[in-house]
C-alpha cells in the first residue's frame, strides 16, 4: 500500500469526507470515528433515526441505508488514502441478520490499493460487536 496521509491529515481528510457529499451529510448524518494510517482502516458512527426505518410497523434499518453506509466507508477508507474522491465502481453487500434500530459502526480497510483502482473491505456492526452486514468494495483511484 502507498503511503498516505498523517493521521492528523487523514482524520481530517476522514471527517472531510464525512461532511462532503450532500446525500451522505443530508440523509446518513456519519461521523468519524477513527483513522489508522498503518492499516488503511477508518470506523464511520451512523445513530439511528425513524426514517431510516424499512416500515413504520418497526425501528429496522432499511437494507438501502445499510447498503450506504458500507458504501461511504469504503469511499473513505480509499479516500484518506489517496487524498481525493474515490468513486464506487462496484459494490457488494451480504445483509447477516436484520439491523434493528441502533447506533452502527461501519469499519473499512484498505486491501489493495492499485494505480488504478482499490478494495476496501467493510463490516457494519453495533456497539457490542455483533455483526449486521460485510460489503466489499472497488473504487477508482484515477
Amino acid at each position: 500500500m502507498t503511503s498516505g496521509p498523517g493521521p492528523e491529515n487523514g482524520m481530517e481528510r476522514l471527517r472531510h469526507e464525512m461532511a462532503a457529499p450532500p446525500y451522505h451529510h443530508a440523509f446518513l448524518r456519519p461521523y468519524a470515528r477513527s483513522y489508522d494510517a498503518e492499516t488503511g482502516t477508518v470506523r464511520i458512527g451512523v445513530a439511528y433515526r425513524p426514517e431510516f426505518s424499512f416500515s413504520v410497523q418497526t425501528d429496522y434499518y432499511h437494507g438501502g441505508v445499510v447498503a450506504g453506509l458500507i458504501d461511504l466507508a469504503g469511499h473513505a477508507a480509499v479516500a484518506v488514502q489517496i487524498g481525493r474522491i474515490a468513486p464506487t465502481i462496484d459494490l457488494r453487500v451480504d445483509y447477516l441478520r436484520p439491523v434493528p434500530g441502533v447506533e452502527l459502526t461501519a469499519t473499512a480497510r484498505v486491501l489493495k490499493l492499485g494505480r488504478t483502482i482499490a478494495r476496501a473491505d467493510i463490516e457494519v456492526a453495533d456497539e457490542t460487536g455483533m455483526v449486521y452486514a460485510v460489503g466489499r468494495g472497488t473504487f477508482s483511484t484515477t
